[in-house]
């Protein structure tokens, strides 16, 4: 990888949609489809990831201009929703030390909405990104909303 930008970002959520990145973030440049190391996926409301040495996380790594990361942090709420740390992605083989956003301790496991949701879908699809982790996130957040609900 050859990045220009000074810094490799990777997304899970609403970041993997092209169209929304275009607008908030118009120099970033999309090195496609990779894989955060060490962490697993869950929705609580949003995409969120947490440490789980076990598993890794499906997702896009950017390539991201300091201007793109304030309108990131912006976004994320930054840094009292989400807070953002250094990770290992693999991407073809490789690893990397990217930047990656996760949300503070406190919020509860519930579904998404369908809006982002379908935001979400849509930006794996661009990048070929496999889906499932997405659809068994869904399935465990309806559970145990139907559970506590």
């Amino acid at each position: 990888i050859r990045y220009n930008n000074g810094m490799l970002y990777f997304a899970y959520g609403m970041n993997t949609n092209t169209e929304g990145m275009a607008q908030r973030c118009p120099r970033a440049v999309s090195f496609g489809a990779a894989k955060l190391l060490g962490h697993k996926f869950r929705f609580s409301g949003p995409a969120d990831v947490q440490v789980d040495r076990s598993c890794e996380v499906d997702g896009v790594l950017w390539d991201i201009t300091e201007d793109c990361l304030q309108s990131l942090d912006n976004l994320e709420g930054y840094p009292f929703y989400y807070d953002r740390k250094w990770a290992q992605v693999e991407q073809d083989g490789k690893i990397y030390e990217a930047m990656v956003y996760y949300m503070l301790p406190g919020n509860k496991n519930h579904p998404p909405s369908s809006s982002y949701f379908a935001c979400v879908l849509e930006g794996y699809e661009e990048h070929g990104v496999s889906t499932r982790q997405l659809f068994n996130a869904l399935e465990h957040s309806n559970k145990v909303l139907h559970f506590f609900g």
